[in-house]
């Protein structure tokens, strides 16, 4: 999980990173956010937008730090290891001699600005993609590493509980027959008739255990690639 799991080298462009973005930041909750200003008054709703707008900041800039310090332990990691690699294959030369691209060349013919360019580089430049759980196996001991993965869970089941919760219900409503747009001021009773025999809360059952069973496998799945799927997600909350 932590690390070899991804192509490091590829990373993302600014639109697709815009859409990544957009996902995590804006759904299902933003069409509720109304309902909670009209609730909690202006007062309190700005305030506590504005307390969570500066603590996500945080967290971003704890993160691009995060990725920044990784990216430059990989370049130093990788530039060790070409050194080792250079000084076992210039072993059998002569000290006059050196390898350049699979030849035996003099000294005098090295590129000196290659050298100087080198030595300009910014190694805490982001230039690679690094997952978050190879960041936490970098820098965390086995205990930080087995904290960090307790928390995503956590974090994963919760969302994903949400989900289980709201998409079923909403399926439920609708296959019951209730598209009013007031449909959240109207009780109803988990045991009336839905289809026949079937009960409202054996129709939320039957969409729960179909929720599950599409989305179930996918936990095992390595899914990556997920540019398209990210795009379509974006276009399909911008039309709700």
């Amino acid at each position: 999980m932590a690390g070899g799991i991804t192509e490091t080298g590829e990373p993302y462009s600014p639109f697709v990173g815009l859409v990544y973005m957009f996902n995590l930041i804006v759904g299902t909750g933003a069409l509720t956010m109304p309902k909670a200003f009209a609730a909690a008054g202006w007062v309190v709703s700005v305030s506590l937008i504005t307390f969570l707008a500066f603590m996500s900041f945080m967290t971003t800039t704890f993160v691009i730090e995060a990725m920044a310090a990784a990216n430059a332990q990989l370049r130093w990691k990788r530039r060790e290891q070409e050194e080792v690699n250079d000084s076992d294959s210039s072993s059998d030369y002569s000290d006059d001699e050196v390898i350049i691209r699979g030849r035996s060349e003099p000294v005098e013919t090295r590129p000196i600005l290659s050298v100087q360019r080198a030595a300009n580089i910014d190694h805490f430049d982001i230039v690679e993609r690094v997952e978050m759980g190879q960041m936490a196996s970098m820098f965390f001991n086995k205990v930080g590493v087995n904290m960090f993965y307790i928390c995503i869970i956590v974090y994963l089941y919760g969302d994903l509980a949400i989900y289980a919760a709201a998409v079923p219900v909403s399926l439920m409503e609708v296959a019951c027959g209730n598209h009013s747009c007031s449909a959240g001021s109207v009780k109803y009773n988990d045991t009336e008739s839905c289809w026949g025999p079937v009960r409202r809360k054996d129709a939320y059952r039957v969409f729960l255990a179909i929720f599950t069973l599409l989305l179930g496998p996918f936990t095992f799945f390595n899914a990556q690639k997920t540019k398209y799927l990210q795009i379509l997600t974006s276009l399909m909350r911008w039309i709700v």
